[in-house]
């Protein structure tokens, strides 16, 4: 095995083993994991289409940068180098958050384990304070991991890879969350404690991804789980300020577990509760792949890839026996002459090569303005000139106005995602725009 660097468009380079690219590296210091094992088939990246984003990931994304403090960093250099005759990479990342407080240097050393036949990563991250004062840190995230497939939310659930996330806490217990959007198991994740050997990750597939804490010099370590793309982020805490000067450090592995590896934590592995009151916060209606008839919540305590629709007032109400032919119904009830929007959530990555079409039933009571319509508002992310999103027009349904007899069908115009655009996101809004009142049910969401 010779593992060698090559270049690529967008100012990335890839780690290939022969004919196959092992990972692909970001200017923005973004890892993008896809040879598993050199016996694998894999492939040869030559040209990326976009660079790494958390809605366009190939393989399993890692960073050579830190999340946080900041939330954004300055990214001044990202090296490599081919180690031990081509059996090993070493990347070097060095950035610094946008206050000028904190330098952050990562390495991370790709080799392949003899016993596993498994490529596997060595990372250290240290964050130093420079600062001209002691800062007050909270919290540090030393690194995000996310595989490719592990969100994405309804639109890709049928592809779903990922059905869980696994922690070990630090007395050994094994606790498992589901993938699901609506409750945000980091709020729970919070009641545990965690220390060195620590270890996160997903599981339910043939080949589950870990992250392995071997040593932190802050002794409180924490795990995260986004509510939109699973993404686990890798988390510590400091309750005192730090000195100018101090640096702390975190050694970690990233590898993959295989199904025999995995089942061990699988049968240990217990759910974090769920109580009553979780259950009463979180009925809210789901909107998913399929028709959809708002009968029933979105599921918290299963795996559940369906977007939701939350933030019940006077104007938005969920009738879960209001719609036709025994469905419920979303109501949205304007007094006054205003326009209510009731967006699902999160919003869904729309695969390339599709055709998007969505139907429904909507009944009006006394409705002047605008009317009641659905709304679809396609967008992407761009991290040139700088970080931004670009939005789109959106595709609306036609209006309904006025008292309609019984429930009457619209649609909203297809939306066709050709192959070229890798990394489209969509928000489905239900919309009343006027006064009255007006009722939408038999929602169904198609994919060609």
């Amino acid at each position: 095995m010779k593992l060698t660097i090559e270049k690529l468009n967008l100012d990335s380079f890839a780690i290939n083993e022969g004919n196959r690219t092992v990972a692909y590296v970001t200017p923005q210091g973004y890892i993008d994991w896809l040879l598993i094992s050199p016996d694998d088939e894999g492939r040869l990246i030559t040209k990326l289409e976009v660079e790494t984003h958390l809605s366009h990931t190939l393989g399993l994304k890692m960073v050579l940068h830190t999340a946080a403090p900041s939330g954004e960093n300055r990214h001044t250099r990202i090296a490599h180098e081919i180690l031990e005759d081509g059996t090993k990479v070493r990347l070097v990342g060095e950035s610094s958050d946008v206050a000028g407080q904190w330098k952050i240097d990562c390495e991370a050393v790709l080799s392949l384990n003899p016993a596993t036949r498994r490529f596997e990563w060595a990372f250290q991250t240290a964050m130093t304070c420079v600062a001209a004062a002691p800062v007050l840190l909270g919290g540090v995230e030393f690194n995000n991991v996310y595989p490719g497939r592990a969100g994405r939310c309804m639109l890709f659930e049928p592809g779903k890879e990922f059905d869980k996330t696994i922690m070990v806490d630090k007395e050994g217990a094994v606790w498992k969350f589901p993938h699901q959007h609506a409750l945000h198991y980091t709020v729970k994740i919070r009641d545990l404690k965690f220390a060195e050997g620590t270890m996160g990750g997903f599981f339910g597939s043939k080949m589950n991804p870990v992250v392995i804490v071997e040593k932190s010099t802050m002794p409180q370590l924490d795990w995260g789980i986004c509510d939109m793309y699973y993404d686990l982020h890798c988390c510590a805490r400091c309750e005192e300020p730090v000195a100018p000067g101090t640096t702390h450090r975190w050694t970690y592995t990233i590898k993959y577990l295989d199904e025999k590896e995995a089942a061990v934590f699988e049968r240990k592995a217990k759910a974090v509760p769920i109580t009553a009151e979780d259950y009463r916060h979180y009925d809210i209606p789901r909107l998913g792949l399929g028709r959809n008839e708002f009968k029933n919540p979105l599921g918290i305590d299963r795996p559940d890839d369906g977007s939701y629709f939350r933030g019940f007032n006077a104007a938005k109400a969920w009738d879960k026996r209001g719609g036709p032919d025994g469905m419920g119904a979303l109501t949205i009830t304007n007094e006054e002459a205003q326009e209510t929007v009731w967006s699902a959530e999160p919003p869904t990555v729309v695969p390339t090569g599709t055709t998007l079409r969505i139907t429904a039933r909507v009944k009006t009571e006394g409705v002047e303005g605008k009317g009641m319509f659905i709304r679809v508002r396609p967008h992407r992310f761009h991290w040139r000139p700088e970080p931004h999103v670009e939005w789109t027009a959106p595709l609306e349904s036609v209006p309904v106005t006025g008292t309609t007899q019984g429930w009457v069908e619209v649609n909203v115009p297809e939306m066709v995602t050709p192959k070229e655009i890798v990394d489209r996101l969509v928000w489905i809004d239900v919309i009343l725009d006027g006064k009255g009142k007006a009722r939408l049910s038999d929602v169904n969401v198609e994919l060609k």
